[in-house]
């Protein structure tokens, strides 16, 4: 932790690179405050258990799955790493597991819904002819065997010769494929007026979907635990405002916390007194020792900020809090109205940003409106 003499001499070097000696900062009018910058991430283990009904269609061995009794209470071990991947954990209720013929089927069949068990289904027993279908199949009757007093008209798109019609006789007038029918014999069914049945084939049954054809089925009670990471990201300040991040580097004397809290897995219900951050929280500085020295805060000013992002979410059962720390020193002075010093501890030596002073902002802000009145007036004058 830096000392109030420690902070003083750092502003007096910076004012002296600057042309100013160790007396236009003086010790009387000086005023220090030192805040808290905590960056980093809250990630938290969430779990979630849900219990409902399993199935399997035909036989299955379900010694491969864990058995339990109550599901709230069965102990499942927190994970290692807060932040590991989604996880799924599927357990089946002690006792709960039997095996069941399928009563609505024989032997893993049914009757097909489509021919009701026939086997076939019905057909036409002609279909149009495919070269006139069904329109002037014979230009001297129509198809009718009876011949009209006037033959009609030849299409004339038709290309194709025409020959003897097979019901009126008359030469040179039916279309070559049907001989003036009009229509010919299903090529499925025969002109039979029924065929196989597409979705039996014929057989007149089914598999049974229900128990995928093996006549039998199983069925549980199934505890389902699905874990997944949470991230909470953290960026927090003891009295300064956000743009006080962009005042440090990664030079800077940042300290690291890594702390892990889980639940004991017997007890879920205990989460609440175990999942804080402790109270004597200690980081590493950034070469790996402890935070002793560096001006970064003491653990529990760390933990105070933090406290209110360490709320107990619904389900939490692991979480890791992994932040970086540092302490700056604020220093306003008599004598220098218009600036604020801002030491930031570093190795080896602390620095110094300089920035405007609220009231130096907020007077050049009145400045500036001060400009822009008298600009609008001119022009509404010149104009």
């Amino acid at each position: 932790m830096l000392s109030d003499d420690d902070i003083l001499a750092a502003v007096r070097r910076t004012l002296g690179a600057a042309g100013a000696d160790d007396a236009a900062f003086p010790a009387a009018g000086a005023r220090i405050t030192r805040h808290l910058l905590v960056r980093g991430e809250i990630v938290r283990c969430v779990e979630t258990r849900t219990e409902g009904a399993g199935f399997h269609a035909g036989t299955r061995d379900l010694s491969d799955l864990p058995e339990y009794d109550d599901l709230d209470r069965h102990p499942v071990p927190a994970p290692a790493d807060p932040g590991a991947p989604r996880s799924v954990l599927r357990l089946v209720r002690r006792g709960s597991a039997a095996a069941h013929a399928c009563s609505t089927c024989s032997n893993g069949r049914k009757p097909c819904a489509r021919c009701h068990g026939a086997g076939d289904v019905k057909c036409r027993t002609h279909v149009p002819c495919g070269g006139c279908e069904g329109r002037l199949c014979c230009l001297a009757c129509e198809g009718t065997g009876k011949r009209a007093r006037e033959a009609a008209d030849r299409p004339q798109a038709e290309t194709s010769a025409r020959v003897r019609c097979r019901r009126c006789g008359a030469e040179d007038a039916a279309c070559a494929k049907c001989r003036g029918a009009g229509r010919k014999k299903c090529a499925v069914c025969g002109g039979t007026g029924s065929r196989s049945c597409p979705d039996c084939e014929g057989g007149g049954t089914v598999t049974h979907d229900f128990c995928a054809g093996t006549g039998r089925y199983v069925e549980w009670i199934e505890g389902v635990v699905t874990r997944k990471p949470v991230v909470d990201t953290v960026e927090e300040s003891s009295g300064l405002s956000a743009r006080a991040f962009a005042w440090t580097n990664e030079h800077d004397a940042w300290s690291r916390v890594d702390h892990i809290a889980r639940v004991d897995p017997v007890d879920r219900m205990g989460r609440l007194g175990k999942m804080a951050l402790p109270d004597d929280l200690t980081g590493t500085g950034d070469d790996g020792g402890t935070d002793a020295g560096t001006g970064d805060g003491s653990g529990g000013e760390v933990a105070a900020l933090l406290a209110p992002r360490l709320g107990v979410h619904a389900g939490e059962i692991a979480r890791r809090v992994s932040v970086r720390h540092l302490s700056l020193a604020r220093v306003t002075h008599d004598d220098h109205p218009h600036r604020v010093y801002l030491v930031v501890p570093g190795r080896p030596a602390p620095r110094v940003v300089t920035v405007r002073s609220p009231r130096r902002t907020w007077q050049l802000a009145v400045l500036a409106l001060l400009v822009l009145a008298a600009a609008v007036t001119v022009t509404r004058l010149l104009s």
